[in-house]
């Protein structure tokens, strides 16, 4: 799991931002000071493409700015809303293109409201090193293009329909410990990063935490999602009706599913981490649903429940992911004419199932379990492997069957129900060794080689320095 991220400076004025989100929030209205000349009359006054120095201290919301400008903090500035009252406006909104927001922190307490703390309506907007408590949702792009959000912690205050820190564990990391409900109704988780009708937008190292959905996305194009955590939250990633989004290098773990999507076409998936989604009967690490025509390459799977689900999808090409110690390390129902290859399945209780699928291509990849003869010696197996669908079709269809999992008489139906049916789905060429380890070794002849090469060279310089030597 990649935790490089957490050395980076951005990391440690984030973890302070949480800090002064739990004073304010503890003692409302106290920052050590009384509060500077007000935000909105500072933004008013500046002229169009100006840098709006804020002071340090802490402002009432609601913000709103409507002319390109530079909001930069100096020191801890903290934005708050006044009340907890729902039907107030945002605590900041951002009406314009072209304007730069960085170093703030904002603090939410309406609860159960449509908009979130900071909703953004323009475009070529960057905003960055901000961090975010709130009851609701964190940040709403609206119909807004070409925007960057970098380097943002948004942390969710709500925990099971109660104020997080309420009753048991917290893992906010101190951003609103002891924080009591702040009404009587239940309150609704928002998202953390919300996305409608917005297209071509970067959301960069962001950091998300106890949401709904940690990112989420509809009817938006052209997005790219880079480099982000999401965690203890419903959906890590949510693309719902999106073309063309980029999600790599990305981190979810702990969530409900670490990215899902859904009537989604053109998604490119790859080299993103998803750790133990597992703790939820629906728990998946990646949930594809109605997808076409995408890519999911070079992704880990690790310990979640169900590693890859794939539903009545097609042209999806899933390569180079690595599976390993999932309970299950994929499902495939339903799907037809997709590429399944190249991927590695290690250490899961059970590798793979499928149900009425089909694929174009599924071949050449890497299973652990598999017993099987290499004749020819290509480093393939001469016998391939089955993906069984009973297990899947009895235990949809009577879910406490579960129980019967492994035991001998089940696996003894199992082969039955499959032989000579010609039900099952299969890898007709699987491989011997994981490509990981295949270019390894190709890695480590190149060095051996590299090495014998080298040692020549320094011999037969040694021996022309020598007998130049001697001659002269």
């Amino acid at each position: 799991m990649k935790r490089g991220w957490m050395n980076r400076p951005v990391f440690r004025f984030l973890l302070l931002s949480s800090a002064a989100l739990v004073f304010t929030q503890l003692f409302p209205g106290t920052t050590g000071a009384a509060e500077p000349a007000p935000l909105q009359q500072m933004i008013d006054q500046a002229r169009p493409g100006d840098t709006v120095a804020i002071p340090e201290g802490q402002y009432s919301g609601p913000i709103r700015v409507t002319k390109p400008l530079a909001l930069v903090a100096e020191g801890t500035v903290i934005i708050a809303s006044p009340s907890p009252e729902p039907g107030r406006a945002p605590v900041v909104t951002i009406a314009s293109d072209h304007v730069t927001m960085q170093g703030i922190l904002i603090s939410d307490r309406r609860v159960n409201s449509a908009d979130a703390a900071l909703v953004v309506t323009g475009s070529y907007n960057v905003l960055e090193k901000i961090g975010i408590a709130t009851w609701g949702t964190g940040i709403q792009l609206r119909e807004a293009e070409n925007n960057t959000l970098h380097n943002i912690r948004v942390i969710g205050q709500v925990k099971d329909g109660n104020a997080a820190g309420d009753s048991g564990h917290n893992h906010n990391h101190g951003a609103a410990t002891s924080v009591q409900p702040v009404s009587p109704v239940q309150i609704r988780k928002g998202n953390g990063i919300d996305l409608f009708h917005s297209h071509h937008n970067r959301i960069v190292s962001n950091q998300v935490e106890n949401v709904n959905d940690g990112i989420y996305l509809e009817n938006s194009n052209g997005n790219q999602i880079l480099q982000n955590t999401v965690q203890q939250s419903r959906y890590g990633f949510h693309f719902m009706g999106t073309l063309d989004t980029l999600l790599a290098d990305n981190t979810g773990s702990e969530n409900v599913t670490g990215a899902m999507l859904m009537e989604t076409s053109r998604a490119t998936v790859q080299n993103n981490q998803f750790f133990k989604q597992k703790n939820n009967p629906n728990s998946q690490g990646i949930l594809v649903y109605d997808v076409t025509d995408s890519q999911l390459h070079g992704n880990w799977i690790e310990g979640n429940r169900v590693g890859l689900y794939l539903e009545n999808s097609s042209g999806v090409d899933v390569r180079n992911n690595r599976l390993l110690l999932n309970f299950i390390g994929m499902q495939v129902k339903a799907a037809s004419g997709n590429t399944l290859t190249a991927n590695q399945f290690v250490s899961n209780v059970i590798q793979a199932q499928a149900q009425d699928s089909n694929t174009e291509s599924f071949a050449g990849n890497y299973w652990d379990n598999l017993q099987t003869l290499d004749i020819d010696g290509d480093k393939r197996g001469d016998l391939p492997f089955e993906m069984n669908p009973f297990y899947l079709v009895l235990t949809d269809a009577v879910p406490a069957y579960q129980l019967f999992f492994q035991a001998p008489g089940f696996v003894f139906l199992e082969n039955l129900f499959v032989s000579g049916t010609g039900t099952s789905i299969r890898d007709d060429m699987p491989l011997l060794a994981s490509p990981a380890d295949t270019a390894s070794a190709q890695a480590s002849g190149r060095s051996w080689a590299a090495g014998i090469i080298g040692a020549l060279l320094l011999a037969g310089s040694i021996y022309m320095m020598y007998t130049g030597g001697k001659r002269q």
